[in-house]
């Protein structure tokens, strides 16, 4: 038995529909669970892990579609922030700074080294872990309390030098 064109039409129709509102729930669904901020469960005596690696930007704005999409990476501004928190949240009580090859230059080194610096005067360990590294990132992990390197990581340091000419006249 054939279908009528109009009933043809109405299926059609009915199904684009159902198709668009289900797309239309899905989407604000998505919407609703990006900018919904759920505080975190933090236990007392927690350890913070923190990793420093690309390129850390200066400023990396807040992007709450950035789980589902990717996105830019940690910000060098976010990393010092998580350090200055955790400094005074009474339920961390150590960080572990997981220090992978980065693009960063010798400023953002040092001011990393800074923040750890200043994180280690409330009295709580620092300890960082690389499974390799150069002169810029062990100059980062050497502000801890302890640098671990497993077996098979490798470490090329040559340490820092100048090397000046001066001509005469």
């Amino acid at each position: 038995m054939a279908m009528s064109g109009t009933r043809k039409t109405l299926l059609i129709i009915g199904g684009i529909l159902a198709v668009l509102l289900l797309v239309a729930v899905l989407g604000i669904a998505l919407l609703v669970s990006a900018f919904r901020k759920g505080e975190p469960t933090i236990r007392d005596n927690s350890l913070l892990t923190l990793r420093v690696a690309g390129s850390l930007p200066d400023y990396s704005p807040e992007d709450p579609l950035k789980k589902y999409f990717g996105g830019p990476e940690q910000s060098l501004t976010g990393l010092v922030t998580q350090f200055k928190k955790a400094k005074v949240d009474k339920r961390i009580k150590a960080i572990l700074l997981d220090v992978d090859v980065s693009g960063v230059g010798w400023g953002k080194s040092e001011e990393l080294r800074d923040a750890i610096a200043d994180f280690r005067s409330s009295g709580k360990p620092v300890y960082a872990f690389m499974e390799f590294g150069l002169n810029k990132e062990y100059y980062i992990a050497s502000a801890c309390d302890k640098i671990y390197v497993p077996p098979p990581g490798e470490l090329f340091i040559n340490g820092l030098a100048a090397d000046v000419m001066f001509f005469r006249g």
